[in-house]
């Protein structure tokens, strides 16, 4: 009886199985470990399904012929995809998120902030490379001992199962509102942007073709948000500082644990602590970021919108037409400004601000700025807040200064001549104590700029501002932070950044515990100057009587949120129910009901956000203005 194949064909197809299967379960373990940092539950089934795919695409290669070019297309491929991962392990580790297709766009900013990457590198992260050796000896292994026979049929049925494998994990198992990490977790990286990919289409579709239902929307939009502008009159404060100057920092990487902290009997932030004791101060406030991160904060605390743009806003909808607060001061009569140490296309700022409002833009290459100081991504922040107090003295009063500070950057080490405390050894050189430095940098800069615009009889003319854009520590610090300083470092205490607001002559200080975020910037200082006109506003001021509410787009499982009563983690399957409502009198669990009307609040403003960035609507909301 003949055999359906030679000797050398079985050798052959038995090698490429085995070829297929190593590099199968190569990617499989390196996802899985992927998913193990990200603490989800692996679908073993669904992730060798989809490896499988792979490995069938790669042997497909190698089978079609013994050529030293497919061989190294084979690697290269196997390369590519692995640097894919890896750059999601990265991206996750900062963001809370993959990379999408959108963010190409932004490679070329890698170089200014590669200091910041260097610090998301972990010292285990060589298990995402191990592979790439063993990978590479069995392709070379496969191609000594191919036979030199074509085999298309072989090789073409490979790839088309391979391809068909990867595609069934994109969209059999895979649904849109699954979180990313969920997405990973179920099928891998490969179904999850191929799926991210065709889903970023079919939206782009689906906005050209609800452009026709535009009108009815925006009626009901309108009729909504006119409701949340009855709080803006309901504050003790309203209209009290009409015409005030206003300043507004936004700190780099400052959360509120340091505020108040000491360490071996030295303050971190004695001028923020001082500012504290004449101010009014917001310690329950949270982060609203997106994938732009401090430019999607500053966009947040001066539009009050959420950032919903998977670039960023300033990256994907920088010309669009927005009613923002230097916007509305403009027309109230104001010289607007935005100050920001690094160069002007840093995150698109330099297209990007004129359409939000601001006349000027202060930059490290604007002629009214000297480079009298540079320490890390740019200028100074006490060279920064020197300089603008000689410009404030020029500009036409009132006048709205937006500054966003810079050097208490990632990765947070400071030259020696600038670190301003003694800390113990226990602490010194740990991304810790590097951080606290950082901090106390830029509470001494805040100082010296304080007293500046006493001096200069500014400050009791002004309403000063100062909060956070996002975490500085990363989560991988939370066990150091706690070790060396007894501070809980989880993701709600990770998301908290401080807000203060100094009302001109204000001399006593008062806390408010409310539950608030950056998008309650904005109403709280139009309702402060007493701004009457419609506003598309989804925040409200922070000074009056009502439930504190702070929703979640980016950063953590879209659709959680925190209350004064109830905070809600989402499910990363997307459904209501299986996510997790807290009572925050006991901090137990309780029926997710009591969480359904927060987790409507987000999903509804999030929706209209969403649409009116898309269609460049948010003038047309109240086109009377």
């Amino acid at each position: 009886m003949l055999l359906p194949f030679s000797k050398n064909q079985r050798h052959t197809i038995l090698l490429f199985f085995f070829t297929v299967g190593f590099i199968s379960l190569c990617w499989v373990l390196k996802t899985l470990y992927f998913i193990h940092e990200i603490e989800l539950a692996p679908h073993k089934k669904l992730l060798l399904f989809s490896s499988s795919g792979l490995g069938l695409l790669i042997g497909g290669i190698l089978a079609s012929g013994k050529s030293k070019f497919k061989l190294s297309f084979a690697f290269l491929l196997y390369l590519i995809v692995s640097f894919l991962l890896y750059a999601d392990v990265l991206y996750e580790r900062y963001y809370d998120s993959i990379l999408h297709i959108e963010l190409l766009s932004q490679a070329n900013q890698v170089g200014d902030v590669k200091d910041s990457i260097a610090t998301l590198v972990y010292k285990t992260d060589y298990w995402y490379w191990i592979d790439i050796v063993l990978v590479a000896m069995v392709l070379v292994l496969f191609y000594k001992k191919k036979d030199k026979e074509k085999t298309p049929i072989r090789s073409l049925t490979a790839l088309v199962v391979g391809m068909a494998f990867i595609l069934t994990a994109a969209f059999y198992p895979l649904k849109d509102n699954f979180s990313d990490q969920y997405k990973v977790a179920l099928t891998g990286i490969l179904p999850a942007h191929i799926h991210d990919l065709s889903n970023t289409i079919s939206k782009k579709v689906e906005a050209e073709e609800n452009a026709l239902q535009q009108t009815g929307e925006l009626k009901e939009i309108r009729k909504y948000l006119k409701e949340n502008q009855i709080y803006q009159k309901s504050s003790p404060y309203y209209g009290k500082f009409n015409g005030k100057n206003i300043i507004m920092i936004q700190a780099e990487s400052l959360n509120t644990f340091p505020l108040g902290l000491e360490v071996k009997g030295e303050e971190v932030t004695p001028n923020i602590n001082k500012l504290i004791k004449t101010s009014h101060y917001y310690p329950n406030t949270y982060l609203q970021i997106g994938h732009g991160n401090t430019s999607d904060a500053e966009f947040v605390a001066n539009n009050s919108v959420y950032p919903m743009a998977e670039r960023g806003i300033y990256k994907q909808y920088p010309t669009n037409d927005y009613l923002s607060l230097a916007k509305v001061l403009k027309g109230e009569g104001y010289s607007t400004s935005a100050t920001h140490g690094n160069k002007p296309d840093f995150w698109n700022r330099e297209l990007a601000y004129p359409k939000q409002g601001y006349q000027a833009f202060y930059h490290i290459n604007h002629s009214k700025l000297k480079r009298d100081e540079i320490i890390g991504m740019g200028i100074s922040d006490e060279s920064i807040f020197k300089q603008m107090v000689n410009i404030y003295k020029e500009d036409k009063k009132p006048f709205y200064s937006f500054i966003v500070s810079l050097t208490n950057h990632r990765p947070f080490e400071m030259p020696k001549d600038y670190q301003f405390m003694n800390l113990p050894d226990s602490l010194t050189g740990t991304p810790t104590g590097n951080y606290l430095q950082s901090i106390r940098y830029f509470d001494q800069a805040l100082g010296i700029y304080i007293d500046l615009l006493k001096k200069e009889n500014i400050w009791d003319d002004t309403i000063f501002i100062v909060y956070g854009d996002h975490y500085g520590l990363l989560p991988k610090d939370k066990s150091e932070v706690k070790k060396l300083l007894n501070v809980t470092f989880e993701e709600k205490s990770r998301f908290n950044i401080p807000l203060i607001i100094h009302h001109p002559k204000q001399k006593t200080g008062e806390t408010h515990d409310i539950v608030g975020s950056q998008m309650d910037i904005y109403p709280t200082l139009t309702s402060l100057l007493g701004i009457d006109r419609p506003l598309v506003q989804f925040g409200k001021p922070l000074d009056i009587e009502r439930k504190g509410y702070v929703g979640f787009a980016y950063e953590t499982t879209r659709y959680s949120f925190y209350s004064d009563d109830y905070d809600y983690i989402a499910s990363h399957d997307g459904i209501f129910s299986s996510g997790k409502c807290i009572n925050n009198e006991t901090k137990k669990p309780v029926n997710v009901n009591a969480c359904q009307k927060g987790y409507n609040k987000v999903l509804k403003d999030t929706e209209i956000s969403s649409f009116l960035l898309k269609n460049n609507l948010l003038p047309q909301v109240f086109p009377q203005q």
